[in-house]
């Protein structure tokens, strides 16, 4: 089994899903793991990191990997987290990540969350704007069998669950030994970053679990 640490602000997480399923489709038991993103679990990793010293230099490697990948990449509009770019100080009010994270987990919880996370993952940052719009959300889901609708109202039923779940996730992670979105764990070795991906899917072949 390999863990998959999963985070909807983050663009790498994007990047490296159509590859993650990939390996799901050959077979290999992936379990979906989704954290709040770092700006969530420690916006104090943002202090000092600003446009200039930071954003710029890691929109430029986003647009590098997506052209590497053959995928589309647009800043998010809006951005799923509330942040000053220019300070980097997180938002005390985060309209959009808890409400997105919420319908991911519940997505996972009826079987389809790697699958959900790949069609709302390519609507925040494969297109231009709008991923929250509800006709947005409305067809992502239903790309996945699900009805956003009953998706929504299922996931404000069970939002107390939904935390502690995603809490215990991010506990694992840490048992795992880092922070950093995407991760892929397998045999213990975390193996953070999509650029991990090709070292980490040669550890499946050469247990002959993939094919070469």
């Amino acid at each position: 089994m390999v863990d998959f640490y999963f985070s909807y602000r983050s663009p790498y997480s994007y990047f490296i899903l159509p590859r993650v399923i990939n390996l799901k489709a050959q077979g290999i038991t992936i379990n979906f793991k989704l954290v709040y993103p770092l700006a969530i679990r420690q916006p104090s990793f943002f202090k000092g990191k600003n446009f200039i010293t930071y954003f710029s230099h890691k929109i430029l490697d986003m647009r590098s990997v997506a052209k590497q990948q053959g995928m589309p990449f647009f800043i998010p509009k809006p951005d799923p987290i509330k942040q000053n770019i220019f300070t980097g100080k997180v938002n005390e009010h985060q309209p959009y990540i808890y409400d997105l994270c919420h319908l991911g987990q519940q997505g996972h919880n009826e079987g389809v969350g790697i699958e959900l996370a790949y069609e709302i993952s390519s609507m925040i940052f494969g297109t231009k704007k709008g991923w929250n719009e509800e006709q947005n959300l409305i067809k992502a889901c239903k790309n996945v069998g699900l009805d956003y609708l009953e998706l929504s109202k299922n996931a404000k039923m069970n939002e107390k669950d939904l935390v502690k779940q995603i809490e215990q996730n991010q506990r694992d992670q840490r048992e795992a030994g880092h922070h950093g979105v995407p991760g892929l764990v397998y045999k213990d070795h975390y193996y953070f970053g999509q650029d991990k991906f090709n070292e980490f899917k040669q550890a499946l072949i050469n247990d002959n679990l993939l094919k070469a």
